[in-house]
């Protein structure tokens, strides 16, 4: 190679690095744009569920469903989205005819993106939006092909997000209130795809082979009992899987089998590849409880699925959200308040798939599981106490999620669990 192609060669790679520096600097901030959020309160961890569910019956609808979303039920998304996934931050507020959504995602290097899309209404399709990422603003015209972009590599993913002008229409913004109708895709693709960064992927066919297991299982041999439906669950067979792969998959299935079929979404494809095998959610109890296997198999199968971090956050929202009104959106018998007990099985279930999802953990606590008593998956001593506190009984004793008293009494019940084996 000539000295003068040497010399060109390294023009053109500086040039390229200095190009990279440069986008690296506009699309990045050294802090976040949305400021730090406290822990949720009751009230928006009930108004953010409320927005959830509108949003969640407009999954897989491809007639649209109307959402109405008060600045409450705005305020709750946020805080909500910002403890699930923290460091990370969601804000959404209105000014105006506009919807303002600011995200601030953490980086390495202490680094941060900050984008922030605003949202013109009324509109009869896509409202007019304007996007900016770090410090460079975007016109509407090229924010709308960005968001496509964007789209269109969720559509690769294989989250089925319709066009945006079926995505979003009849849009308004009027005294504070956003009213939209949405068509979201079967799978929820932000949320999806947030949580699918910070969890392993789990292989489907594993959770399918599993479930079908289950499923046939249950209809030779009927059981309500809570820890037979665990031992069945990894006992099946890990077929050439790893054993941490497989307990990610059980506790998928397990899911599936005791809670709801879409659970199966943290394993895309493994709703459709159960469809053969299909049976509705199996009632297990243990000490004469049916919403304590459902909480623990439903915490463990969101660690697998969308880590350790939202799982337990989820717990606290639900509970904090159940202590506002008077019968709780989880279970029949499942009573309203903020209950410890509800908070120990939610516990006692991400934690378990916490350590078997560990590779060094893995075979130890797959062959626990294989045996595990009631004692064992959930102490009797640790959910007696502490049920059904009003939210303004649990402000006197708690104080709130961030409060030391509560973080103590968390450690106590995460103390008493460590001696259990399952973790």
């Amino acid at each position: 190679m000539t000295r003068k192609r040497i010399r060109s060669l390294s023009i053109i790679a500086g040039a390229l690095v200095a190009f990279v520096l440069v986008l690296w600097f506009t699309l990045t901030s050294p802090s976040p744009l949305v400021p730090p959020p406290a822990a949720p309160t009751a009230e928006q961890a009930g108004a953010g569920r409320d927005a959830y569910h509108q949003l969640r019956d407009a999954r897989g609808n491809p007639a649209g469903q109307l959402v109405v979303l008060g600045p409450a039920q705005l305020d709750g998304i946020g805080a909500l989205a910002s403890h699930g996934f923290r460091p990370d931050r969601l804000q959404l507020a209105t000014q105006g005819q506009q919807l303002s959504v600011s995200a601030s995602h953490h980086f390495f290097g202490g680094r941060w993106l900050n984008v922030t899309v605003r949202a013109e209404g009324p509109s009869a399709s896509f409202p007019r939006t304007h996007l900016t990422i770090g410090s460079l603003s975007l016109a509407p015209l090229l924010s709308r092909w960005v968001l496509g972009v964007g789209r269109w590599l969720l559509h690769l993913r294989r989250t089925d997000v319709p066009p945006l002008d079926r995505l979003v229409r009849n849009f308004s913004v009027h005294n504070g209130i956003v009213s939209a109708v949405v068509s979201l895709p079967g799978r929820s693709g932000l949320i999806d795809e947030m949580a699918s960064a910070v969890a392993e992927p789990i292989d489907s066919g594993a959770v399918a082979r599993i479930y079908c297991a289950l499923a046939d299982r249950q209809r030779k041999q009927p059981s309500g009992d809570f820890a037979e439906q665990v031992r069945r669950a990894f006992s099946v067979g890990r077929a050439g899987v790893s054993p941490a792969d497989y307990n990610r998959a059980a506790f998928i299935a397990l899911g599936m089998l005791l809670v709801d079929e879409r659970v199966g979404d943290f394993a895309e494809p493994a709703r459709t590849e159960t469809m053969r095998c299909r049976i509705a959610p199996v009632p297990a109890s243990t000490y004469g409880r049916y919403d304590w296997p459902k909480h623990w198999a439903l915490s463990a199968a969101i660690a697998v699925g969308a880590g350790v971090q939202l799982s337990e956050a989820a717990g606290e929202w639900k509970e904090l959200a159940d202590s506002l009104v008077r019968q709780s959106r989880f279970a029949i018998g499942d009573p309203s308040g903020f209950s410890l007990s509800d908070l120990t099985a939610d516990r006692a279930g991400f934690l378990a798939a916490r350590a078997a999802a560990a590779p060094g953990d893995a075979e130890r606590l797959a062959s626990e599981l294989t045996n595990a008593t009631p004692q064992q998956l959930l102490p009797s001593r640790l959910v007696l106490p502490e049920e059904a506190l009003p939210n303004a009984e649990f402000v006197r004793r708690y104080g709130g999620i961030d409060d030391p008293r509560f973080k103590a009494r968390v450690r106590a019940i995460d103390a008493a669990l460590d001696s259990t084996g399952l973790r």
